[in-house]
């Protein structure tokens, strides 16, 4: 029951892929638009019998708010965690980093990092190229460091974050 040929139609309602990825041999992570809704959002499907999926979980009707600069939606366990980021199409977000190498900031801190930093701490973090304003992380488990997001431009200057317990912000602190 449930069981579909394709892990786009498992999830419920009128989705497009956008894009996915396998999560061993559980099943794949789907980050994919609600057609109806106009917004986006992640699942995890499950493959059973080697070539047939059924939906186990996911978020739904997401979208970037006016004036900020993306939007994130994730979703996960002790084994796997989802984060799905939309960027805003006006934005000059080329990438973005899942993680935290610094100690003690929060939300309301000025702060100063660059794409070369987080490169430089490659253990820190999960870096991505951000294509047709999306992109799709896959990770081990729920941490607040991989629910602490930052965009940087093709340059590597952070232009934008979204610090634990915090809001997606643009960042001028030049």
């Amino acid at each position: 029951m449930g069981l579909h040929f394709t892990a786009t139609n498992a999830i419920p309602g009128d989705v497009k892929l956008v894009r996915s990825q396998d999560i061993g041999n559980y099943g794949k992570a789907v980050l994919f638009e609600d057609k109806t809704h106009d917004s986006f959002g992640v699942a995890k499907v499950e493959k059973k019998f080697g070539f047939l999926y059924r939906y186990d979980g996911g978020t739904y009707g997401y979208w970037v708010e006016e004036d900020k600069p993306f939007q994130a939606t994730g979703i996960g366990d002790n084994n796997d965690f989802l984060v799905a980021v939309k960027t805003d199409k006006n934005s000059d977000i080329k990438f973005i980093a899942l993680g935290n190498h610094m100690e003690g900031i929060t939300p309301s801190d000025t702060y100063k990092l660059s794409l070369d930093d987080v490169k430089a701490n490659r253990d820190e973090y999960h870096l991505k190229e951000v294509t047709d304003n999306y992109v799709l992380f896959v990770l081990n488990e729920y941490t607040e460091d991989s629910w602490t997001i930052r965009a940087f431009n093709k340059e590597g200057k952070l232009i934008a974050d979204k610090l634990f317990g915090g809001e997606a912000r643009y960042i001028d602190w030049d």
